[in-house]
């Protein structure tokens, strides 16, 4: 898995805990909203049901009116129109018991009711708050008991009795509640993030693999079946159209291989016949150096799409970078290209044995472009240095590698240092403008997913198009072997690429 990948992974990892948080938080909000709203809905309620039953009209006024408006003169029980008024209003009844039992005044009683109490029907009857099956209210009176009566199932009379203990624990066992709900929350949270990870996981593989050329198939259940349904046709395509793009490239590469093969061989028979004028060798000659350039961009053009998404499979073997870089310099020197562009080699002591773990096809190619581009830019001709050192690790923070992994980083260690192939001219050079535009199309080639990393009619594509694809090339090289470039240049004073790889 690559480094990308790696971060994609821990950020993930962050992230779903993080966003299942903020999910319990704005829960825990709402739910305390629901409080408030709750709290301020049982209070309107309280008031509307306080202001149309318990003022005018409720049983305890009822009594009251009835008790003021009730008066003895004469031995005789009188009530007052306006209390008789209040009773008609509620169909209510009166009547008054004396310490015997006996009832002594009524009003408006029901021929159901008794006339006539014992203590422990009186008694019975303030208990349960009724009297022959309807609501009754009773008022104590120094010249006896008022009850008052109402129409069955119109009042309902409730008596609790708590014991003290239990009235000295209800803050305890509201807080047990609020501990048990707030439980539920925290459980109700992790087993819901832990079943959506779950359920995610495969998703965000998949599309790590999508982001890096792997075909990726989901076979999901449940709510996410048809993401995975997607998922796996979005790779199905992809996989298709790069399949189809690499089978074109190597149809076009192959077409052009045969006859750019024979242009280059008249080429070259007729820029070595002396019996041809000089002008015409001349622009034999010319004829043959472009198309050995166009040879090289087939070949750049094939390798960069290989490489696209990792899909190019490393020959690893332990290389010998000192012998191969001779081999790379001694074929400059027999393929008659060193006339205008000399080249020498330089093996540091400590790098005489250098040995990376990498494709020595791959490594061969990405020095022979940077070699090519040398000459590519310097057409007046330039002096070519090739130097070969060593030096420590990098240590980057956390112990990351200054490139991004790759198979063959995957296959090695920690490396014990870099090898670094160092390839200056003294030519041209590069103004700083377009070594900065050159260094950011590499950067956007190891994310584009085509080989060039340049956008066609952006600011950058033009200042840094000559350079073809074959410092991109070099660069996917070098990561590919868990390595990178590095560029330098000034005007009139040369050019410089270094490629580093891990030692092996």
């Amino acid at each position: 898995m690559s480094r990308r990948s790696d971060k994609a992974n821990r950020g993930a990892q962050t992230s779903f805990p993080r966003f299942f948080t903020k999910q319990l938080l704005a829960f825990l909000l709402l739910a305390f909203l629901v409080v408030v709203v709750d709290f301020f809905l049982y209070a309107a309620i309280a008031y509307s049901e306080s202001e149309n039953n318990f003022n005018d009209g409720t049983p305890i006024t009822t009594v009251r009116a009835v008790d003021a408006g009730l008066a003895q003169e004469d031995g005789t029980y009188a009530l007052s129109p306006e209390a008789g008024d209040v009773l008609a209003e509620q169909e209510a009844w009166a009547l008054l018991v004396d310490a015997t039992g006996a009832v002594v005044w009524e009003h408006g009683v029901p021929a159901d009711v008794p006339r006539s109490f014992t203590p422990a029907d009186t008694a019975m009857a303030a208990h349960y708050g009724t009297l022959a099956d309807r609501p009754a209210f009773f008022w104590s009176r120094d010249d006896g008991l008022l009850v008052v009566g109402f129409p069955k199932d119109t009042y309902w009379h409730m008596t609790m009795a708590l014991p003290e203990s239990t009235i000295r624990n209800l803050p305890l066992y509201v807080l047990l509640l609020f501990a048990v709900d707030l439980a539920i929350f925290f459980v109700a949270y992790f087993v819901s993030r832990r079943r959506t990870q779950r359920a995610v996981a495969p998703i965000l593989g998949a599309l790590d693999n999508l982001s890096e050329g792997r075909p990726s198939t989901l076979r999901l259940k449940g709510d996410l079946a048809d993401v995975g349904e997607r998922i796996t046709e979005a790779s199905a395509l992809l996989e298709q159209k790069d399949a189809a793009r690499a089978n074109w490239i190597r149809g076009v590469s192959h077409d052009i291989r045969t006859p750019l093969s024979m242009i280059m061989g008249y080429a070259d028979a007729v820029a070595h016949d002396e019996r041809v004028p000089e002008d015409v060798r001349a622009q034999a000659a010319v004829i043959r150096a472009q198309g050995l350039r166009i040879a090289d961009l087939v070949t750049d053009l094939n390798t960069a799409s290989r490489l696209d998404y990792d899909m190019q499979p490393l020959d690893l073997e332990r290389i010998h970078l000192a012998r191969t870089l001779r081999s790379v310099v001694a074929a400059h020197a027999n393929d008659g290209l060193d006339e205008a562009h000399p080249i020498e080699l330089e093996v540091d002591d400590d790098a005489a044995d250098a040995v990376v773990l990498g494709d020595e096809r791959l490594v061969t190619r990405a020095v022979e472009n940077v070699l090519a581009n040398a000459r590519l830019h310097n057409e007046g001709g330039c002096s070519v240095s090739v130097r070969l050192s060593a030096r420590p690790t990098r240590k980057t923070p956390g112990g990351g590698r200054d490139a991004d992994a790759s198979p063959a980083a995957a296959a090695a260690a920690e490396p014990a240092g870099f090898a670094v192939i160092r390839v200056a001219d003294d030519g041209g050079g590069i103004s700083r403008e377009d070594l900065a535009a050159l260094e950011a199309r590499l950067a956007r080639s190891r994310t584009a997913a085509s080989a060039s990393g340049c956008a066609v009619g952006s600011p950058s594509s033009t200042a840094t198009a000559e350079h073809g694809l074959g410092l991109v090339l070099v660069d996917r090289i070098a990561r590919a072997h868990g390595g990178s470039i590095a560029l330098d240049g000034t005007p009139g004073e040369g050019f410089t690429v270094e490629i580093s790889l891990p030692l092996a």
